[in-house]
């Protein structure tokens, strides 16, 4: 029994060795165990700046994460132009930067991650809008209108008319799309290019119909109605003409006949022969009779005539335009596509002598070059503005790091001198990009002027087998 005793009490006590090891084992490891998750934790955080590249370019911009602490940031707000005045850090951001900027400084004392750390919460979040932007640019010029009477069907001349009265189609039909643009911006840009033509031997006038109301039921009383002149007859002033012919966009009904007997009325007011330009995609739809309308305004005078071109219009429409044009006495084109149209509306007799003399004002000038150019450095200079802002972003939490002492002197330094060189960088980014822009420029304004004089030599060298003087 005693033997038995001895033997139990032994066991029972290594049972409570045992139980009583286990926590202090537990306890041991504990520390550890976290200590080793903080250290992956934080190795982790500070891996994830090597992939941030601190270059100044194109490409490495259009990587470049938006920084945490910007998603508030707008596109607006950070294109806004402060001129000369240096950026101040916003409020909000500023109180809530400190507790970012001190676990940074915690997590390293490496000047090249601390950099990377900055961009990481301060990076712009519009370099890849902005630079794709820049390199979408395509220079874009009011295309010259260079008729060419050798592509005439028929291949006769004719006289340029006293007046021409143009015709534009402004019903809903014309918001629809064609070749991936809304086709009443086709027709806008081919009229404007037009006017700039014949205004040069031609007094002209514009007349818009189905820009009233809309193509509903309750409105085609008011769309049908509502033809008006925008442009009143006059020699032709391209700034003028232009705001006429943006002052409306398509949105109602189809009043041909009405829009033709509107011209027919202005024209039986004036000495010498009236030429009617139409550009239309479709059928009249206000009830009228757009065939005798304009039979009867060629009626009033001979000399009169109606020539018009349906663009990308159907069956239906592509035989009533052309009935109207033959009932006065003009031709018809059919355009399918904006290339066709530009290529339709061309004059079927010469330039005088006079004309061809300021043909060179056909090409961009320099107002056009100042323009344009405005519109080539556009998303460039917005660039130059964001990252002047970042930088000084950089600078000012590099001044708050240095003031808590969570940074030293010289890294403050080092720091500060880095985040001005960045925005210079920023700035010869600027020029290069921009430079390309206004080259692009440069080279379309110079095949539209090449375009010019070939022209002119063309049409001088007909006008000499022809015999023309003037």
């Amino acid at each position: 029994m005693k033997r038995h005793s001895l033997f139990m009490m032994l066991l029972i006590s290594l049972v409570l060795s045992a139980c009583s090891d286990e926590p202090e084992e537990a306890t041991a490891q504990t520390p550890k165990k976290e200590t080793a998750a903080k250290e992956e934790k934080q190795e982790s955080k500070l891996d994830g700046l090597t992939d941030i590249s601190l270059e100044v370019s194109e490409e490495s911009l259009k990587g470049l994460q938006p920084g945490t602490m910007m998603s508030d940031l707008t596109y607006e707000k950070d294109i806004e132009d402060i001129g000369f005045n240096t950026p101040e850090l916003d409020p909000a951001l500023k109180s809530k930067l400190p507790e970012k900027l001190e676990q940074l400084a915690s997590e390293t004392d490496d000047l090249e991650t601390i950099k990377k750390g900055l961009i990481s919460l301060l990076a712009s979040p519009h370099y890849k809008q902005i630079i794709e932007g820049a390199t979408a640019y395509e220079p874009y010029f009011e295309e010259p209108y260079l008729p060419d009477p050798t592509k005439s069907e028929n291949g006769e001349q004719s006289v340029a008319a006293d007046k021409a009265i143009i015709l534009l189609d402004a019903s809903s039909s014309m918001v629809q799309q064609s070749a991936g643009r809304v086709k009443m911006d086709i027709a806008k840009d081919a009229v404007k290019s037009f006017a700039k033509t014949i205004g040069q031997s031609s007094e002209v006038s514009l007349l818009v119909y189905g820009h009233k109301g809309s193509d509903s039921d309750a409105d085609k009383t008011l769309s049908c109605s509502g033809v008006e002149e925008v442009y009143p007859m006059d020699k032709y002033s391209k700034e003028q003409f232009h705001e006429a012919v943006d002052a409306f966009e398509g949105k109602g009904w189809t009043p041909l006949a009405g829009a033709i007997q509107k011209a027919a009325e202005m024209s039986s007011s004036y000495e010498g022969s009236t030429t009617i330009y139409i550009v239309s995609d479709g059928a009249e739809t206000c009830d009228g009779d757009p065939v005798q309308a304009s039979k009867d305004l060629a009626a009033k005078n001979p000399n009169n005539t109606v020539n018009i071109i349906g663009f990308d219009v159907d069956e239906k429409a592509d035989n009533q335009l052309k009935e109207v044009a033959a009932a006065g006495n003009g031709e018809y084109f059919k355009a399918d596509n904006p290339e066709e149209l530009k290529n339709t509306i061309q004059y079927e007799w010469l330039p005088s002598t006079l004309d061809l003399a300021f043909a060179f004002t056909m090409a961009p000038d320099g107002w056009d070059m100042v323009a344009e150019y405005k519109t080539a450095d556009k998303y460039p200079l917005e660039l130059w503005t964001i990252g002047r802002k970042e930088s000084h972003r950089i600078i000012d939490a590099a001044s708050i790091m240095a003031e808590n002492k969570w940074i030293t002197d010289e890294q403050y330094s080092e720091i500060r001198d880095w985040g001005f060189e960045r925005s210079e960088a920023m700035k010869e980014l600027h020029y290069a990009m921009s430079k390309a822009n206004r080259e692009k420029a440069d080279a379309k304004s110079k095949e539209i002027r090449q375009s010019v004089d070939d022209w002119v030599a063309k049409m001088k060298e007909l006008k000499k087998e022809r015999g023309d003087t003037w």
